[in-house]
């Protein structure tokens, strides 16, 4: 994969497409985050920041998520919200004068409250994760059930994980995701997240309604 994106950031700069060939190599800093390489995906992140004139605020917006990703994998926590008010703030910017690249269209509001909520889940600011996903939800589309879902598993990640767990509230979101995941959505990454939320809530496996939840959620999890 790695090849081939080296090859698509040539062809881009063959073409004088900066904002695609920043792209790529945010793309590049999400693998190197997955691969466990921190400070690549932070090199990756801020050449893509840094190589991007910022005439499409939604290309900008994404380049800062993606950077946003690599700082709070890094448990950098300034950067990570510096990093991520500059998101924020490309949503009040004035539109691209020649219209912004069609491969951008994804980014809105929503994507950025929930890539903001995976952020603070990393850095274990249970409360600023709980907004943002909170806000995610609120926005999202009916069509967004995949990402429905991964908002769901993070969110009541958060109920579990804060100083005073409330089990009932992210058993019923740890539900919704699992219905979700079950027979109609297929996702690698949801069900990472998903496998998360039951490993934390291992210490609490005695209560019955725990239990329920993990046995329901045991043959996706293995999946």
């Amino acid at each position: 994969m790695r090849v081939v994106a080296i090859a698509g950031l040539y062809q881009a700069n063959a073409a004088g497409d900066r904002g695609l060939g920043a792209n790529i190599l945010g793309f590049m800093s999400c693998q190197a985050k997955d691969l466990g390489q921190l400070r690549q995906a932070v090199t990756l992140a801020e050449t893509a920041r840094a190589s991007y004139p910022a005439t499409s605020p939604k290309v900008g917006a994404i380049l800062d998520l993606r950077a946003a990703e690599a700082y709070a994998n890094s448990r950098s926590v300034g950067d990570t919200r510096r990093a991520l008010d500059k998101a924020f703030d490309r949503f009040t910017d004035s539109p691209a004068e020649h219209g912004d690249p069609d491969w951008s269209y994804w980014i809105n509001e929503a994507q950025a409250h929930a890539q903001a909520g995976y952020c603070f889940v990393k850095l274990e600011d249970w409360p600023r994760a709980r907004d943002h996903l909170r806000a995610a939800l609120r926005l999202q589309n009916n069509e967004y059930t995949r990402e429905g879902a991964l908002r769901h598993a993070l969110l009541a990640t958060t109920y579990v994980q804060q100083e005073q767990p409330e089990l009932d509230k992210a058993l019923v979101l740890g539900g919704q995701a699992v219905q979700t995941l079950t027979g109609q959505v297929t996702s690698a990454r949801c069900i990472k997240h998903v496998r998360n939320l039951v490993g934390a809530l291992i210490p609490y496996r005695r209560t019955p309604a725990v239990r329920r939840f993990c046995q329901d959620a045991r043959d996706l999890v293995a999946s």
